[in-house]
């Protein structure tokens, strides 16, 4: 299916990244590292992943058995070291209806190679658009399902509940170590193929937003007092 995709605050195919493409037992980037790429024919049913407990406050992974992602086209999730050449982190924005409290995260991330498995979850708040440099919360976690698969999905629990503010945006973000060569790729959603979402990626040292309907798969839950 054809997207049409719009973006309201960068042209992002003149950004100029230090990445390169990048082939891995049939995956793939594209010529510029930003998106990676499964044939259609390495998918497969995967575990489900960890359930939320509380109510979404905010959802782009489609609540289905199958389909809940799309399973062969990401936004690339890169170490320093990683094969890519460059580090390249994702951020999706999220802006609560309601004065709540996050308690756990969903993501579909995929791992495709390197010695490390694990990312860094974190939710930010958001400086002009773009997720602030200082995490209100963080977690390291391993991967646990290969990209190109589906429809799998890791999380993450908040031990202690965050405060949000109604109407006040915030970012989840994936990010990677220093010293990391993993790379991966976080899956787009298909939840929602209408509407756009906002969400960003760090390249050449900076974050650069996006709004169009390739967000990536995410679930916030939470409770409203």
């Amino acid at each position: 299916m054809k997207r049409t995709i719009v973006v309201l605050c960068v042209v992002f195919l003149a950004l100029s990244l230090t990445a390169f493409a990048a082939e891995k037992n049939g995956i793939f980037t594209s010529p510029d590292g930003r998106m990676t790429y499964a044939p259609m024919g390495k998918a497969g049913i995967n575990h489900p992943g960890p359930a939320n407990a509380d109510p979404l406050l905010f959802e782009l992974l489609d609540p289905q058995a199958k389909g809940r992602y799309f399973c062969c086209s990401g936004w690339t999730l890169s170490g320093p070291s990683s094969v890519i050449g460059a580090e390249i982190w994702d951020a999706q924005q999220f802006t609560p209806a309601s004065n709540s409290h996050a308690t756990g995260v969903q993501f579909a991330i995929g791992y495709v190679t390197g010695t490390y498995t694990h990312v860094i979850i974190s939710i930010n708040a958001d400086c002009s658009g773009i997720p602030c440099s200082t995490a209100l919360w963080s977690k390291k976690v391993k991967l646990t399902n290969n990209f190109g698969a589906c429809c799998g999905i890791n999380g993450a629990r908040l031990k202690t509940p965050l405060a949000l503010t109604a109407g006040t945006p915030y970012w989840v973000v994936a990010s990677t170590e220093s010293t990391s060569d993993i790379w991966a790729a976080w899956n787009v959603q298909v939840l929602d193929a209408v509407d756009s979402s906002t969400w960003a990626q760090y390249s050449s040292g900076a974050w650069h937003p996006i709004s169009d309907i390739e967000g990536t798969a995410t679930n916030v839950a939470g409770t409203v007092p």
